[in-house]
């Protein structure tokens, strides 16, 4: 027997199914997914501080307890050269941001395809191949970033169409080693006739993940409204903290939830299995591997037809009606009951 015939195959998953597998992978391998975001988006948030701090024009600070953003408190004049030197220092620590972010969420992404298969989580393999994978991911990013948003400009709902069409492009780019174009195209093949399902995962994923990181945040958050000034020590410190904490709660969440929803689309309309995803990440798997045991059981149903259509993930028609027992001359037991007669009498 073959390998490929030997792959156990993965089966769909309904929209709870798919925010509860997320959260068992999130909840199972916190620590290694905490460990890539710390170690890529804390350096670079510090970096990205002192940068735009450093570019800031004499005597200005930075309050970030504005909701609209960072504001500035300058008594004196700003020139020209100080204005171009601060939206240098301010570009340059949106970038450095950005690059970070996107490789975190790469790392993540391998990270839950890795658990997927039931192989040893590593965040410095995970960070590794993201890293190579970094400049696919960014043009991933953009190219959604721009077709939605040219979307959204004239009307809301195509907006909105792209944006949940386009949602696993970045799976599709770390597993199936397409490019930015081509990702996107495959994600809307991946979505078309699953667009509401893929709509409802996103859409309960990212209010889970808004809701946990505001929670965690929101001391952070309040002792900066405290001492709003980001060029001072405090508030240094704060701005980074918090930052790196949204980070950390959200990036794992999300990717957990967009890579258990890439398999799910995969596993619906190509039959997808354990063999085709460690192909994709280049993992050597054993031939007869078993699922992962945060998959739930397929949902026991009874009778010929479906409770409702189209039927639920895992339902089979139960066993065929037992036929009514045949006529009988002989009594049930002996000595007959009484008033029994034989049949036909």
């Amino acid at each position: 027997m073959s390998a490929q015939a030997s792959a156990p195959q993965l089966r769909p998953l309904g929209i709870g199914e798919i925010l509860d597998v997320g959260i068992k992978i999130y909840s199972r391998n916190w620590l290694t997914l905490f460990k890539i975001v710390v170690f890529v988006v804390l350096p670079a948030q510090i970096l990205a501080n002192i940068l735009e701090i450093s570019a800031l024009p004499t005597g200005a600070t930075i309050s970030s307890g504005s909701p609209f953003g960072p504001r500035f408190s300058n008594q004196g004049y700003i020139s020209h050269h100080e204005l171009v030197t601060f939206l240098v220092g301010w570009v340059a620590a949106l970038v450095i941001s950005f690059l970070a972010g996107r490789l975190a969420q790469a790392g993540c992404f391998r990270a839950v395809a890795d658990a997927y298969l039931g192989e040893e989580v590593s965040w410095g393999s995970s960070l590794r191949f993201a890293l190579r994978r970094l400049p696919a991911v960014v043009g991933v990013t953009v190219l959604t970033g721009i077709l939605a948003a040219l979307g959204a400009v004239f009307c809301v709902v195509p907006g909105v169409y792209l944006y949940v069409a386009f949602s696993v492009a970045i799976p599709v780019l770390l597993v199936e080693g397409a490019g930015p174009v081509r990702a996107l195209g495959r994600s809307r093949e991946l979505v078309r006739g699953r667009w509401w399902g893929t709509f409802g995962v996103t859409l309960v994923g990212y209010v889970l993940v808004s809701v946990v990181t505001l929670a965690v945040t929101a001391v952070v958050v309040g002792i900066a409204f405290a001492n709003p000034a980001r060029n001072t020590v405090t508030g240094f410190v704060l701005n980074t903290l918090a930052s790196t904490l949204g980070s950390m709660v959200g990036t794992p969440a999300a990717a957990a939830f967009i890579t258990v929803l890439y398999i799910d689309l995969r596993v619906r309309k190509e039959g997808f299995d354990l063999l085709l995803l460690a192909r994709g990440l280049g993992v050597d798997l054993a031939p007869g591997q078993e699922p992962p045991s945060f998959i739930p059981d397929p949902p026991s149903f009874s009778g010929a037809q479906p409770p409702f259509w189209p039927p639920p993930p895992g339902w089979e028609p139960g066993p065929a009606p037992a036929e009514p027992p045949l006529p009988s001359n002989d009594p049930p037991f002996w000595p007959p009951p009484p008033g029994w007669k034989p049949d036909g009498q």
